[in-house]
């Protein structure tokens, strides 16, 4: 048994490597480890062909290196990237409600039922009011108020 390790014992080490990577990989799914699976890979053929380990080391980090950098710049620019997970305030942008409170700027008031929820609101323009019972949309959030307009005006 301890001659198979003196004999491969550094290429269990780059096996051990790959099974970490992979584990790690698995477990995040954001690509932090696969770089190091192929690196590894190659070192382990060198661990079993004989080659001293310092050979292995150069050749794990530059396969490496070489595969991170190729896929930041040539593959990075074709995988789609994440939406951010709207939150439940977020997914109001854009949603129609019922004015229950007059929006007006200047006298900072208005209120606006969406979903069930009534939210604090104000007008796209200042110089706008919006009636009780009129239909609104929601265009953004600022703090804890929702910014609409007048559904006609969308």
């Amino acid at each position: 048994m301890g001659e198979f390790f003196a004999e491969y014992g550094f290429a269990m080490l780059w096996v051990a490597v790959v099974a970490i990577a992979a584990v790690v990989e698995a477990e995040t799914c954001d690509l932090v480890a696969v770089w190091f699976i192929p690196g590894a890979l190659i070192s382990m053929i060198l661990a079993i062909c004989g080659l001293e380990f310092w050979i292995q080391a150069v050749v794990f980090v530059a396969i490496s290196a070489a595969i991170l950098t190729l896929f930041f710049t040539v593959f990075k620019k074709r995988i789609p990237k994440k939406e951010k997970a709207k939150t439940n305030a977020d997914s109001l942008v854009g949603a129609q409600g019922i004015v229950e409170d007059e929006i007006d700027n200047v006298h900072e008031t208005g209120s606006v039922k969406i979903r069930g929820l009534v939210w604090s609101a104000r007008s796209t323009d200042d110089s706008v009011k919006i009636p009780s019972g009129s239909v609104i949309l929601v265009r953004e959030i600022a703090g804890v108020k929702l910014i609409c307009e007048p559904k006609e005006n969308a």
